[in-house]
Order: structure tokens, then sequence, then C-alpha cells
């Protein structure tokens, strides 16, 4: 035997070295021969019971953890989940079930977001529908009682889940068929939304899923009626629900918002003291740079302007929002081509963005390269249908290329998006009349010009549209009316 101490102590180790696995080996197999004599001394009786029981446990457990899994995901993205509709039979007779009616209406809310520009995150509205299924599992206890177990983790975890439910109804009204949506909010049983049409049920869900974000995203739906429906008013309207207090997550994005419109109206000071409040509730907040970018440029202080939106890159290099507002100051101070290349890495980054396409093709087209901003604008409709300001500006590129024709398509989905637009009811009339259909050409024209004498106020760009059109508006028949004499 050696006595070298070194080399006594390697062999030690390497003699624990190879007694480890074997003591692994030898519970492996130990485990495996306890198991296999308890499974061997059972008689066929006790290997049922035993099963049995075990299918119990699973039956019973498995809906326990999806339904924890359920809530809790509900309450990292919002807290708001909303439980099937009731629907009438005229509905169910049409193919929309209970079931299929809500996540039409989710779906509604979800392309909302798909196509909102706003920097703040969106608003995801969950389904019961999962815990309504599992609810319905029969063990041999019963039915779980899941709503029960919700209540329990949402005491524990100190946060509440909002649900939201309600009903659709269905009346005829001189000869047209009226569908209603009435959705409230649980607890409190706070009434949300009341929504009517006679357009059918897609036009319901449309209505119903913007309304319903106004009240629980109220900065998204002003973000949406400004960008997408060029309505300013309710987009002050929305920035002031959010700012009044309930949303707290919202009141700088509210304000930064509340920039882009002032600017519209031309108000610089007051749009660069909502930048400059933005900007002081939160100092990393990147999109405020981007409107104070913007003020700038309408200073024309170009320099401070195109240096303050690198920045704004600089520190959000994934965002699309980024490139697409370098891209608006580029082109503002006569740098085309790296606009163009500013908003194709935009649009690589997100190939929906709408302001990206949008934005785009008005540089091609001011630098001259018509049939690329055409090229653009196609693959916007294409990849964004339900987008009204691209189908919009889809179909005026169409006629400006003289296909009158083909405008049709894009401006009428346009304006069946969003018939409220007198935007689009400017653009739908004008095609009506390229296309000789007068009838529906003044139809449309005469819904502008009440709108007008009603005091609505209109982009000059569109005013001027709006006042060839109103001048082919007839006159109304004065003889035509009789008048009482009350002489006689």
């Amino acid at each position: 035997m050696s006595s070298d101490p070194a080399q006594n102590n390697e062999l030690l180790s390497t003699a624990d070295a190879s007694s480890k696995p074997k003591v692994k080996r030898r519970f492996h197999i130990r485990t495996k021969e306890y198991l296999k004599s308890q499974i061997q001394n059972r008689t066929a009786a006790e290997l049922a019971m035993l099963a049995k029981g075990l299918a119990v446990a699973l039956v019973t457990i498995v809906p326990i953890v999806l339904t924890v899994i359920v809530i809790s995901k509900a309450m990292v993205e919002n807290g708001i989940v909303m439980t099937a509709l009731r629907v009438p039979q005229s509905f169910e007779a049409a193919g929309y079930t209970s079931d299929t009616a809500t996540q039409r209406l989710l779906d509604e809310i979800s392309a909302l977001n798909r196509n909102s520009n706003a920097a703040k995150p969106k608003t995801a509205l969950g389904d019961t529908q999962l815990i309504d299924a599992l609810s319905s599992i029969e063990t041999p206890a019963g039915n779980l009682d899941l709503k029960s177990f919700q209540s329990l983790i949402q005491r524990v975890l100190g946060k509440k889940i909002i649900q939201i439910s309600g009903e659709i109804t269905a009346r005829n009204e001189s000869g047209k068929e009226l569908l209603r949506l009435r959705l409230r909010q649980t607890p409190g049983r706070e009434g949300l939304i009341d929504v009517e049409t006679a357009q059918g049920a897609e036009d319901l869900f449309r209505k119903a899923a913007l309304n319903l974000l106004e009240h629980i995203d109220p900065e998204i739906a002003a973000g949406i009626y400004f960008r997408e429906y060029g309505d300013e008013e309710s987009a002050m309207r929305l920035t002031a629900v959010a700012l009044a207090g309930g949303h707290p997550d919202a009141e700088k994005y509210a304000l930064n918002l509340r920039a882009y419109i002032y600017l519209g109206r031309g108000q610089i000071d007051q749009a660069m003291a909502a930048s400059e409040s933005a900007r002081a509730m939160d100092p990393d907040f990147v999109a405020a740079d981007y409107t104070k970018a913007f003020v700038l440029l309408a200073q024309k202080r170009l320099e401070e302007a195109l240096e303050i939106v690198k920045r704004g890159v600089d520190r959000a290099p994934q965002s699309d929002n980024s490139y697409n507002s370098l891209g608006i100051v580029l082109n503002a101070i006569g740098r085309k081509d790296e606009s163009i290349e500013a908003h194709r890495t935009a649009l690589r980054k997100n190939g929906r963005s709408i302001v990206g396409y949008r934005r785009l093709a008005i540089v091609l087209r001011d630098a001259g390269r018509g049939k690329e901003a055409s090229e653009v604008l196609l693959t916007g409709v294409a990849v964004v249908p339900n987008s009204a300001m691209l189908q919009s500006d889809y179909g005026e590129d169409l006629q400006r290329q003289g296909r009158n024709y083909d405008a049709m398509g894009p401006l009428r989905k346009a304006y069946e998006m969003q018939p409220d637009n007198i935007r689009f009811q400017v653009g739908l009339a004008e095609a009506e009349f390229n296309q000789g259909h007068t009838a529906d050409g003044i139809k449309l024209s005469t819904i502008v010009k009440n709108r007008i004498a009603n005091g609505e106020k209109l982009p000059a760009n569109i005013k001027q549209r709006a006042d060839k059109l109103i001048s082919r508006v007839p006159a109304p028949d004065l003889e035509a009316v009789t008048l009482t004499n009350p002489g006689r």
C-alpha cells in the first residue's frame, strides 16, 4: 500500500466517485422492486379501486388547475372577462349562437387593438367559456363549483375580476329588424353600453366593440377616433375621461394624444404643454419625444426636431412608431429618400402599421414615384383590409390613375365600415357621380350638405371637395310646397 497522502486522497476520491452511481442505481432498482411488489401483492379489486381513485383525482384536480391558469391569465392581462351573450332565436337561426356572438364581439375588439397605433399597451378581454365548460364536468362528487373557487382565488390574491355580461335582442319596426346589444359589468351591475342598429349583426358587433372600448380603455378608443375616424371631438372627450381618474396607467398617453390633437388644430402652445406634461409624468416616456419633435417642426425648428426624434429612435429601436416618426420629420425637412427608408423600416418591424403604409405612399407620391405609392397602398389593404383609412386612400389612388370603376369597391368599403365619417361620405359621393350614379351621389351629397348646415367643421381639403358636391344638390322645388293661408 502506498504511503503517499496525495496518492491516497486520489484513490479515495476515485472510490467515492465510483460508488455514487452504484448508490443511485441501487435506489432506482429498489424503487422499481417496491412498486412491483406492491402491484403483485394486490388483488384485482384493490387495483381497480386504486385506478378509480387516480381517475377521480385527475378529473377533479385538472379542471381546478386549468381554472387557476385562466383566472391568473385574466388578472395578469387586465382582470376583465366576458361571459357568453344571450341571443334571440333569429340570431341563432342566422348562425350566431351565444358563444359565436360573444367571440365575434371579442374578435372586433381584438381587431381594433391590432390596428391601433397607440403607444399604450392594448386592453385584452378574456372569456369564461373554458371555466363554464370545466364547471359542467361530472365527477363522482357531482359538478365542480369552479365559480366559487374563482371567487376564493380572487379574495386570496386581492384583485377582482370584472365580468361583462349582456344580451342581444331583436324587434321589428317599420318593416326593419332592429338589433340591440346591452352590456353591464359586475360587481356593481353597472350598465356599460346600449347599442342599436338596423344594419345587421356585423354592424352591431363593430359599433358595440368601439363603444365598449370607450368604457374599458378610453385612451385607446380616443386614438382610434382620432387616427382612424378623424373625429377630434370624440378623441378629446375620451382623453378627458382617461384624465378624470380611474385610469392611472392611461394618463400620460392621453396627454400625449392631446398634443397631436392640438397640433392638428394649429394650437402649438397647447400641444407643447401637453407633451411636456406627459414627459413630466414619466421622463422615460419615449412617445413624448415624438410629439415634441412635431411641435418643433410646427415652430420651424427643424434641426432640433430631427435631433429629438433621433433620440427617440435610439431609445426605442424596436418600435415601428419610432421609425414612422423619424420618416415624418425627414420628409418635412426635404430628405425624402431617408424618409422612405425610415417608413420601410417601420413596416419591416410591423407589417400591419397603417401609419407606415399611408405615410410611405404619401412620400413616394411626393417624390414622383406614383407607381410605387400605388403598390404600397395595394399591399396595405391586402394586409390590413379592415382599415377604413387605407381603403379610402387606395380608392382615391385608383381614381388618380383614372380607374374610377375599380375605385368604387374600396371607397364603398371605407364608407360601410364608417358610414358616419364625412370624409368617406364625400369620397363615395364623388365616385358615384363619376360612375353616373347621380341619384346615389345626390343622396350622399345631401347628407354632407345638412351636416355642414348644422355647423360641422371640416378640414380645408375636405371642405373644398364637399362644397363642389353641395353645388350639385338640386334646390328644393318651392312651387311644390303648398302653404296654408291662415286668412281663409
